[in-house]
């Protein structure tokens, strides 16, 4: 009986030291396929890849933003509505008209064929006043600025505001060379009949029809400013 007593003993001890041993053996790393092997193979690969990628995307933006910014260029500047050709020696002489018609157009830097200059009123300066229904010649004083001869097909055109009785034109009566000036008038203008101040606007005009007043942008025009009153 003591020895069957001493084996139920024995029996769950050496169990609990089997259990105690194999817990405390060391793992054994499972032994991997041949398709096992080159999953982990390919995996690595393109990982390789991927990380390449990632590194000359990185260098190529960096290579971009080194470069230079670009400038814009400016603009040409607006060229003049009409322009003048300058005589060369062989027209000069009487050379053949085909010569003439291929000679090389020359304008000074900024200076328009067709300009002036607003120089002053010779009579009935602004706020004059004068009695209804008078009768009135208006004269300017103005310089050819430009580079082309103005003739006598050159007029002086109403614009705008009060024409004063008039055809709404005048004319340039002589030749006017660049540098030149001249007095311009427009004639047998007539007062409105009712009180008030009134006021009339004139360019020249070219006989192509191009309009040209004074100042930076030449959008000024000569300008006659009245009163009629019968005081």
């Amino acid at each position: 009986m003591r020895k069957i007593s001493m084996m139920k003993w024995m029996i769950p001890g050496l169990l609990c030291l089997s259990l105690v041993l194999a817990a405390c053996a060391p793992a054994v790393e499972p032994t991997l396929s041949e398709a096992e092997i080159a999953q982990q193979v390919a995996a690595t690969q393109q990982a390789r890849a991927t990380q390449n990628s990632v590194e000359t995307l990185v260098a190529l933006v960096t290579q971009l933003s080194n470069q230079p910014t670009w400038t814009p260029q400016p603009t040409c500047p607006a060229c003049p509505t009409q322009v003048c050709a300058t005589p060369t020696a062989e027209t000069a002489a009487g050379g053949t008209p085909e010569a003439a018609a291929t000679a090389v157009p020359t304008v000074q830097a900024g200076v328009k064929c067709f300009q002036f200059d607003f120089l002053g009123d010779v009579n009935f300066p602004p706020g004059t006043i004068v009695k209804p229904g008078a009768k009135f010649d208006k004269t300017w004083r103005i310089k050819n600025t430009g580079t082309c001869k103005w003739t006598t097909d050159y007029d002086l055109i109403f614009v705008g505001g009060e024409a004063f009785g008039t055809n709404k034109r005048g004319d340039i009566t002589n030749e006017v060379l660049p540098g030149e000036t001249i007095e311009v008038t427009i004639y047998n203008m007539i007062a409105p009949m009712t009180e008030g101040t009134y006021y009339s606007y004139w360019m020249l005009m070219a006989p192509d029809g191009a309009r040209v007043g004074y100042g930076p942008q030449q959008q000024w025009s000569l300008g006659i400013s009245l009163v009629v009153s019968n005081k």
